[in-house]
């Protein structure tokens, strides 16, 4: 079994304290400077606060004072775990770290790797080996260069893993290729995989993982004076629903609300069905006693709610802006506030469930219409189940319920109606709804 919540920082401590060194989370947080690894970093805490939006009257419901129990079940606190594990890598590895391009055009990197390989292998070693993890990395730049498999290999030995048979989980992740699959019944056993058309009502539940979403913030570096975020995101997936039930995020270059000024960097966010969305800095060592609950605040406008963007995009620019500024809408309102933030679709779900914003919209890809493109499930699996949980309602863009995957064959990508997600505070939802179909008639006017 996997060490409680309360003692995994200590585990991952001893993992690495021949080359790290760590002062609590209210001091600086250092790294000793390593051949095989990133630069050597000293964060001050008053830098490292510097707010993720514009300043503003605050508006959040989450503060110390919302402290209640949170008592984790064994899966969530199996899942807890893996992901602090996993972050304490990412900060262990450091950003200047072996890279590769997938065919996608998207970096991978040997934390990505390495990530996946840990949580994989904590969840199973927690959970037990039929443990069903949809992860987004798979083991082809490993069995090709030899120098990224040693690599990883190390990166998980040093923090409880088991270096030896890390390749092997990734080869283990259970997605193939762009093959339909009933990811659900198959399963690994003496390395031969099983594969059926249809779920069955017996298909246990299974994670998806993504092990890094915004790899490219990452290797930027957390340094970065454009604040960039990158997520470790884990959820655990209803085969009935296609649902996720529960789901951690964890994201080590966090600063600013609603952490305090005294409360260093990175913050992990966990929620589970019917249980509420809960927080707390990513290595407080406080156990289950350090977490407070988060809620979405209620708004009766959307004027008066924050939206969070891409890096790329500009508020006023896309049919929300537009349907409010537009005159043949009954339009010129003021917008609402909004600031951007890079990279990956999770810590914007993470700004929403937060409250650090009210609204974020994932916009269809420019080429949806033409290629049918999708999304992948473990960009949106562990962020849709925080903000539903701190009190967000997660659609499509038609209103529909979001479903990850058809429930039969795909179960690693899905298509929500009008090609895009929104996810707004309950009392705006609606608003925000109407307010994007009337603007995307307005652009396209």
């Amino acid at each position: 079994m996997l060490t409680p919540p309360d003692t995994r920082h200590t585990m991952a401590q001893q993992a690495c304290m021949a080359t790290a060194a760590w002062t609590s989370p209210g001091g600086r947080w250092t790294r000793a400077r390593d051949d095989d690894r990133g630069p050597h970093h000293r964060l001050n805490p008053t830098a490292t606060h510097r707010p993720l939006r514009p300043p503003r009257a605050s508006t959040s419901s989450s503060s110390p004072s919302s402290s209640a129990t949170f008592v984790p079940d064994p899966t969530l606190a199996a899942s807890i775990d893996a992901v602090t594990r996993a972050c304490d890598l990412l900060l262990d590895i450091g950003s200047n770290v072996r890279s590769h391009t997938k065919d996608d055009d998207t970096p991978v990197t040997v934390a990505d790797l390495a990530c996946q390989a840990l949580i994989t292998q904590a969840l199973r070693k927690s959970l037990g080996d039929d443990t069903v993890v949809i992860g987004e990395e798979d083991d082809a730049v490993c069995i090709v260069d030899n120098t990224t498999s040693a690599a990883v290999a190390a990166a998980v030995e040093r923090h409880g893993g088991d270096g030896a048979t890390a390749v092997d989980a990734l080869a283990q992740r259970v997605c193939v290729d762009d093959e339909a699959l009933d990811a659900l019944s198959m399963r690994t056993r003496n390395g031969t995989r099983n594969r059926h058309t249809e779920a069955s009502k017996t298909d246990p539940p299974y994670f998806v993982l993504d092990p890094i979403d915004g790899t490219k913030a990452f290797v930027r570096g957390i340094d970065d004076p454009r604040r960039p975020q990158c997520v470790v995101g884990l959820a655990l997936v209803d085969p009935q629903t296609m649902a996720p039930t529960l789901g951690v995020m964890g994201l080590p270059y966090w600063r600013g609300e609603p952490l305090g000024p005294n409360e260093g960097i990175g913050i992990v966010v966990a929620a589970s069905a019917g249980k509420g969305c809960w927080y707390k800095p990513l290595f407080s060592g406080d156990g289950d006693a350090g977490w407070r609950r988060t809620n979405v605040t209620s708004l009766r406008d959307v004027q008066d709610a924050i939206v969070v963007v891409s890096e790329h995009e500009n508020l006023a620019e896309l049919p929300i802006g537009l349907a409010l500024s537009s005159r043949k809408f009954g339009g010129e309102s003021q917008s609402p506030d909004s600031f951007r933030m890079g990279c990956g679709s999770l810590c914007k779900y993470a700004a929403v469930a937060l409250n650090v914003a009210q609204v974020f919209v994932q916009h269809p890809p420019v080429d949806y219409a033409l290629k049918g493109k999708r999304s992948h499930v473990w960009d949106h699996a562990a962020g849709m189940a925080c903000c539903v949980e701190a009190g967000a309602a997660v659609t499509d863009l038609n209103g529909g319920a979001v479903k990850l995957g058809d429930g039969e064959y795909e179960v690693r990508a899905f298509e929500p109606g009008g090609g895009g997600i929104l996810v707004a505070a309950s009392g705006i939802h609606a608003r925000c709804l109407e307010l994007y179909t009337r603007g995307t008639s307005a652009g396209k006017s």
